[in-house]
């Protein structure tokens, strides 16, 4: 592998090596040319001084015979040819090619020089010599030199390469594999730490880390041990901690269904007290009629003005036997709703006027006015219920926190139709929530009025329905001051929960 500490090791030796090398190489390599060029250009001198000593006297007797020989004489590397012209041009003697073969790479100079007349004038030019030399003999030497070197490279990155191979196997990377096995094992070991089984004991450094892996082992162990322990106490604890959560958002669903059912019952004790009145003179009346009408004593006015009290009480009766009847009609429906839970399909603003009505008692003795802007016609089909939780749970909490100490106020309630969904905005004109608290108020037990009635699951209960039970999302955007908004974004059609869709 590439990523191996024996592949990057052999690499790296070999790199170096072989650059060493290769400089050792190139500095022979331009050391040895440069002696092969000196000694070309002796051999080059000693040819042209030779030739001008030699050929002088037979050329000056016409012995062509002599002249031939010394010629051939001198044909040896690196002379490859010799010819000897006349002052005139004329060709008097050669030796050795003429015109060289064309062969690929090969290098020749060509030597031309006069021959003078010594001893007697020696500015008489008696003829010219023109020498053909070759340099490939130093070429080929330069050659055979630089392959001999490149094997040697190549032969000693063979031998490093094998020996360090084997050397890191045996020293590093066997004793490397071995502990990198027993980190493995000790990754997936599920049993105690004496069970363990580490490679052997070394005398080396690699003894010391692996006493030192066995030491954290035995600690890694053990504390895997105790954090299993922790583990297993802490999901007991967070699972009791689920069951008392739900516990205590049934109780505030609960209270708040209580506290729904007291001001309900205050609210209608008025128009039940009023209607008992009216029907008790109603029926004092119709007696004192009754006796009167049976003595035969009844007169005009009598009559008159039992039958003006009479219209009167029964409409009296009439008008607070229906606020009554209203009351318990909006009361019975949101009760119902939020305790069963069923689905069904209503009218979004006429369902809505009946939470709010409900809730009247809440906030009939605040100044606080509470309007439902929701356009009519709007159909929703899921569960009313968790939708008039989330409301009173929202209407609580307003009146609770947005305008403490009985500051007046206005909460107003707005829906509209986005293609599939509903957007339902509950919005007041309170005090608003302060920055810091703002991306904690749908945490449980979260509240800034713990000791004075507030239990921190209003809002979460919120949260849950609308995420969970009514299947969307809830945002809420405040300032300080200037009030808080809460918007509601709901599938118009809820979606089934996990355990009906199932």
């Amino acid at each position: 592998m590439r990523n191996s500490i024996g592949f990057r090791l052999n690499a790296l030796f070999v790199v170096l090596v072989t650059a060493l090398l290769s400089c050792s190489g190139a500095l022979a390599y331009w050391s040895m040319r440069s002696q092969l060029l000196e000694q070309y250009q002796r051999d080059r001198d000693s040819v042209q001084q030779r030739l001008q000593t030699n050929l002088v006297n037979p050329l000056w007797n016409f012995d062509t015979a002599t002249l031939q020989e010394n010629l051939a004489a001198e044909v040896k590397p690196p002379v490859l040819g010799i010819e000897v012209h006349s002052e005139h041009g004329e060709r008097l003697a050669s030796a050795g090619v003429r015109e060289p073969a064309r062969r690929q790479g090969a290098r020749y100079d060509h030597l031309e020089f006069p021959l003078r007349n010594r001893g007697r004038d020696e500015q008489q030019v008696l003829g010219r010599v023109q020498v053909l030399l070759s340099r490939q003999a130093m070429h080929d030497t330069l050659n055979e030199q630089v392959w001999r070197r490149f094997l040697e490279i190549l032969a000693l990155d063979v031998l490093l390469v094998a020996a360090l191979s084997l050397s890191l196997r045996l020293q590093v990377l066997k004793p490397l594999a071995a502990l990198r096995d027993a980190l493995h094992q000790a990754a997936e070991h599920r049993g105690p730490p004496e069970s363990l089984v580490l490679p052997g004991t070394r005398l080396d450094e690699f003894g010391e880390v692996l006493g030192g892996f066995r030491r954290i082992a035995q600690r890694l162990a053990e504390d895997l041990e105790a954090r299993r322990q922790a583990e297993s106490d802490i999901r007991g604890a967070y699972e009791e901690l689920q069951r008392a959560q739900a516990t205590l958002i049934q109780a505030e669903k609960l209270a708040a269904l209580g506290g729904l059912v007291a001001g309900v019952a205050h609210e209608i004790n008025t128009p039940l007290g009023i209607t008992l009145t009216g029907a008790s003179v109603l029926a004092e009346q119709t007696r004192r009629f009754t006796a009167q009408l049976e003595a035969g004593r009844l007169k005009k006015s009598e009559v008159e003005g039992y039958l003006r009290s009479a219209g009167e009480g029964v409409e009296l009766i009439l008008a607070n036997a229906n606020r009554a009847a209203h009351l318990v009609h909006s009361f019975k429906q949101v009760a119902v709703d939020q305790t069963s839970e069923a689905r069904r399909e209503f009218d979004l603003a006429r369902y809505l006027d009946e939470v709010v009505e409900s809730l009247r008692p809440t906030y009939k003795r605040l100044p606080i006015q509470v309007r439902n802007g929701c356009p009519k016609g709007i159909q929703l089909d899921g569960y009313p219920g968790a939708l008039a939780q989330v409301v009173t749970n929202l209407l609580v909490n307003a009146v609770t926190h947005a305008f403490p100490d009985g500051a007046a106020g206005q909460v107003r309630l707005d829906a509209r139709v986005d293609g599939d969904w509903l957007v339902l905005c509950f919005e007041d004109d309170g005090q608003g929530i302060a920055a810091e608290h703002l991306p904690h108020i749908f945490e449980p037990f979260f509240t800034t009025k713990r000791g004075v009635g507030g239990s921190g699951l209003g809002l979460h209960v919120v949260y849950n329905l609308v995420t969970r039970r009514l299947g969307g999302q809830i945002q809420v955007a405040s300032t300080a001051g200037q009030g808080t908004c809460f918007t509601l974004r709901i599938p118009r059609i809820a979606p089934q929960p996990p355990e009906e869709a199932t």
